[in-house]
C-alpha cells in the first residue's frame, strides 16, 4: 500500500459540543481521507496554526511532506489575526516551490487573497449544507486528474454535477491570474480552482450531512433561522459522495510523490 504524508494547517477549532461528538476538524480529514480507492494510506500532521504552529521550512524543503491542506474556519481571511499573515506568507512559499496544497473554503479563500485575488461577502447570502455545482471536468484533467466511470458517463456538454457540504458566507470575488476555476453555481461562481500548486475548493468535503446538521443547530443567532432550517433539510436530503472527493485530492497529492 502507498503512504502518503500531509499537513494539516488547521486553521480553527470545533466547539466542545461538536467535537465532543464528532471529534475536531483533523479528524474530519482523516475520515475523509480513508475513504479513497486508490491503495493509499494517509499519515496527517496537525499543526494548530491559530497558535502561530506551522511547518519547519526544512522539512517543507526535503519533502518530509506529500503536500498540505488548509482547512476551513470560523475567521475570515480579511481579518487581523497575527497567525492569517503568517498562512498566506506560507501559500506564497507553496507556490514559489510547487508544495502541492489543497484549500478548503477559508483555505481556499486563503490561497486567492495570499495570490492576488480578493474575497468578500458574498452579495447572495449564507451558503450552508449541501449544494451541487457545475465542475467543467476538462479542466481537472488538463492537471492530471482523471473521472470515474461513473463521472464520465455525467460528463455530458464537457461538465458534471457534484454535491458538497458549504458552511460560508464570503466568496472569492476575483481570483489570482495564475489560478483557472474549475467549477461553481448560482450562489458562487468560484466554487474552486487550480493550477500546477493548488486544488482548491469553496465547499467542505470533510463535513457529512450529520455532522454540518449539528454545527448549523449551533450557529443560531449567527446564521438566519430560515436559512438554518433550509440547511438542515438540504443536509437530510443530501447526495454527496465524500469518496469521490477523497479520490480527487489522494490523486493530487501522489503527484507530488511522483516530483
Amino acid at each position: 500500500m502507498k503512504r502518503l504524508t500531509i499537513g494539516l494547517l488547521k486553521c480553527d477549532k470545533f466547539i466542545p459540543e461538536i467535537k465532543n461528538k464528532f471529534g475536531d476538524i483533523d479528524v474530519q480529514f482523516v475520515n475523509l481521507l480513508k475513504l479513497n480507492k486508490l491503495g493509499v494510506s494517509v499519515d496527517l500532521s496537525v499543526f494548530e496554526v491559530t497558535e502561530s504552529k506551522f511547518p519547519k521550512w526544512d522539512d517543507v524543503m526535503s519533502n518530509r511532506y506529500n503536500g498540505f491542506i488548509i482547512s476551513g474556519s470560523r475567521s475570515s481571511v480579511n481579518d487581523d489575526n497575527e497567525w492569517i499573515p503568517v498562512l498566506k506568507d506560507h501559500i506564497k512559499l507553496f507556490e514559489a516551490n510547487n508544495i502541492k496544497t489543497v484549500g478548503v473554503c477559508f483555505g481556499h479563500q486563503a490561497v486567492a487573497s495570499a495570490l492576488g485575488g480578493t474575497v468578500d461577502t458574498n452579495p447572495k447570502g449564507w451558503q450552508v449544507s449541501d449544494h451541487d455545482y457545475v465542475i467543467n471536468p476538462s479542466v481537472l484533467r488538463s492537471y492530471g486528474l482523471g473521472l470515474s466511470q461513473q463521472q464520465q458517463d455525467q460528463d455530458n456538454n464537457n461538465q458534471m454535477i457534484s454535491d458538497i457540504i458549504c458552511l460560508n458566507k464570503q466568496i472569492v470575488t476575483k481570483k489570482p491570474q495564475e489560478l483557472l476555476c474549475y467549477g461553481g453555481n448560482e450562489m458562487c461562481n468560484n466554487h474552486g480552482m487550480i493550477n500546477r500548486t493548488f486544488l482548491t475548493l469553496q465547499g467542505h468535503p470533510e463535513y457529512t450531512p450529520a455532522l454540518i446538521k449539528e454545527v448549523l443547530l449551533t450557529r443560531k443567532g449567527v446564521i438566519p433561522d430560515d436559512v438554518i432550517a433550509d440547511g438542515i433539510k438540504r443536509a437530510e436530503q443530501s447526495k454527496v459522495n465524500q469518496e469521490w472527493f477523497s479520490n480527487l485530492i489522494v490523486s493530487w497529492f501522489l503527484q507530488q510523490q511522483k516530483q
